[in-house]
């Protein structure tokens, strides 16, 4: 009667059998070896899991000291994005947004608080805004708007303003990755923001606002750009808020702005007036602080004294 043969049961050539052998090579007990070989291999699926996707661009406009472009992801999630682009805006409705846009620095209990700091200056708008009104009209669904601003400060260099803007929910997504950081002409990390403006160098230096308050739906950590650092992302309903804004402010706070390549001045009265605006969301905001400092107050008074304490 015929034998059956026998297969071998190493015939399959396993990666156990090759790795821990050459960590046992080195004098390394099984248990320690075996556990190597799982920490190498958890080693190399994080850094495949990490890789960025690479970025795809459109450009629409760019100088020496500014572009606007649209940027995509190569990547099997690219199907997944859809933004509400393309978008129409008109001129006067997305610079009274961008101009009123604010970096508040984040503050401790016992910090003294700092003045706001304005995202875009009149000179900067100026440069960016038909560009980005042209990318929204231009932009397709998995697309999103990004900008990056280098302007020289001295010889040898920039200050770097970056980020993003893009539709979603019926939403403006505005991001702030750099806000005027200062960067060496040659340096690596310009290069890396260029490559992809929402990279940040240091954080945005703040947290994105607006005023009234009351129409930002949320603030967030924005960390598209990497790991390194956060962007800010605030959430606008820009539906309501522009439904706030009378239409002469509008016309007023555009009135200079044009398309020509030497910067306006900016209007003394234009500034004025954002000035006593600023300086009544404070004086409301202040008062706001006061009368829930009286409201404290009060209950301790009453906790002292072994009053019920009213219910707010």
């Amino acid at each position: 009667m015929l034998e059956r043969p026998v297969t071998p049961k190493q015939s399959i050539p396993r990666r156990s059998a090759v790795v821990v052998p050459w960590l046992r090579s080195f004098g390394l007990p099984y248990a320690t070896s075996n556990f190597l070989r799982f920490s190498l291999t958890l080693l190399l699926f994080l850094t495949s899991a990490c890789a960025a996707p690479s970025i795809h661009t459109r450009p629409i406009q760019e100088s020496e000291d500014w572009f606007v472009r649209l940027d995509s992801v190569e990547s099997p999630d690219r199907n997944t994005l859809h933004y509400q682009h393309p978008a129409t805006w008109k001129d006067e409705d997305l610079f009274v947004i961008l101009d009123q846009l604010f970096l508040e620095q984040r503050m401790g209990l016992m910090d003294e608080p700092k003045p706001a700091q304005n995202v875009f200056s009149p000179e900067e708008l100026q440069r960016i805004l038909p560009s980005i009104q042209e990318a929204f009209h231009a932009a397709l669904p998995h697309e999103w708007v990004v900008f990056v601003i280098a302007l020289p400060r001295g010889q040898a260099e920039r200050a770097v303003t970056s980020g993003g803007l893009f539709h979603e929910g019926d939403r403006l997504h505005v991001v702030v990755a750099n806000h005027r950081t200062l960067l060496p002409m040659q340096s690596n990390e310009l290069v890396k923001i260029r490559g992809n403006p929402m990279y940040s160098v240091n954080g945005s230096g703040g947290t994105l606002g607006i005023e009234p308050r009351r129409f930002v739906l949320s603030t967030k950590a924005n960390w598209s750009g990497g790991y390194r650092a956060s962007a800010s992302e605030l959430v606008l309903d820009h539906h309501g808020y522009l439904a706030q804004v009378h239409l002469p402010d509008r016309r007023r706070v555009t009135k200079d702005l044009t398309t020509s390549d030497s910067p306006a001045s900016p209007d003394p009265l234009t500034a004025i007036q954002r000035l006593e605006r600023e300086i009544g969301a404070l004086k409301q905001a202040l008062g706001d602080k006061q009368q829930e400092l009286e409201r404290l107050k009060d209950d301790a008074a009453n906790q002292l004294s072994g009053q019920p304490v009213p219910q707010h």
